[in-house]
């Protein structure tokens, strides 16, 4: 699946969905489409299994 990412030059692009995260951690590209508009990386929550950089405590049991 593509997704469309707006990158911190301000370009706008087609990318694999397994190559966001990637791009999130590298802090390559400032704004991703979701179906409901676009997702702000730096303001809007976003799931990242790569970011590592929740500190709150932990639920799982």
């Amino acid at each position: 699946m593509l997704i469309r990412v707006r990158f911190k030059d301000g370009r706008i692009d087609l990318i694999p969905s397994q190559k966001l995260n990637e791009l999130i951690v590298m802090s390559e590209i400032e704004q991703f489409e979701r179906s409901s508009g676009w997702v702000v990386v730096e303001k809007d929550p976003i799931r990242s299994t790569l970011r590592g950089d929740y500190v709150g405590p932990e639920r799982r049991r």
